[in-house]
């Protein structure tokens, strides 16, 4: 099935073509009140800043920690993100110790009859950032499991096993501390968020690492020897303790 069309763009008036009726949002006589819809959710998430900025980061931590499932979510898609999806305006705002101003405040905010409502970049940060304070104790808990994360694979690397007959991937040491070198200023700013101080860079990290080394070393000729002596099993399971196998142990030794 297919409908004709007229086209009344200047460049293309009364031009004619059959399509299919999914490419047509909507009836023409609503076809105003879709373009405002259109231009408003434009607005909605113009300001939100892309996804590598460490407001946008420590956005997405606290959203992620905070108990606020049943209440609000931060956008995600490509016409909506960094909008705030507020589902009630009045249970949220009291979860947050604030009035329903606090989130509905910016002209840009949309209302809907049953107190829902969806509002711009400014009142996700704002909420963010209290919601931080309000749960400080969780929120801090989950920056330091990502900060000791960080820090392990930023001396180990890191290890993805593969699926089925494909071969796992081990990213090296300094490529997994490039990366947390982009997401520590969002855990930073967290903290900031939270009451606390930003954590200096840990300037051992090096001889933390060469005695990383040493212990694998430790690790990899103890595994040989099971092996060698008929102690798979053994082998096994304190290769698996180690949790990074000992063919890719070796490929991560600097040489010499």
């Amino acid at each position: 099935m297919r409908v004709k069309v007229r086209f009344t763009a200047d460049e293309e008036e009364g031009r004619e073509a059959w399509v299919p009726p999914s490419q047509l949002r909507v009836p023409w006589e609503q076809v105003d009140r879709w373009l405002e819809r259109e231009r408003r959710w434009k607005e909605l998430s113009a300001a939100t800043p892309s996804r590598d900025v460490p407001e946008r980061r420590a956005v997405d931590t606290v959203f992620e920690v905070c108990p606020w499932d049943e209440l609000a979510r931060v956008g995600y898609s490509r016409h909506g993100d960094g909008v705030l999806y507020v589902y009630d305006v009045t249970a949220f705002a009291e979860a947050l110790e604030e009035s329903a101003e606090f989130l509905t405040g910016d002209p840009l905010t949309v209302f809907h009859d049953d107190g829902s409502a969806e509002a711009p970049w400014s009142a996700t940060l704002a909420c963010a950032r209290k919601g931080a304070t309000l749960h400080a104790e969780q929120v801090m808990a989950e920056v330091a499991r990502e900060e000791q994360r960080a820090q392990r694979e930023a001396i180990y690397g890191s290890y993805t096993p593969g699926r089925g007959k494909r071969e796992g991937h081990h990213f090296s040491p300094e490529v997994c501390a490039q990366a947390d070198r982009e997401f520590k200023p969002a855990r930073d700013l967290v903290r900031q968020w939270c009451g606390a101080q930003a954590v200096e860079p840990d300037a051992e990290l090096h001889i933390l690492r060469a005695e990383v080394v040493r212990l694998g070393r430790i690790v990899e000729q103890a595994v040989g020897m099971l092996r060698q002596a008929g102690r798979e099993k053994d082998a096994t399971k304190i290769e698996a303790q180690f949790e990074i196998p000992v063919a890719e142990f070796r490929r991560m030794q600097p040489p010499g």
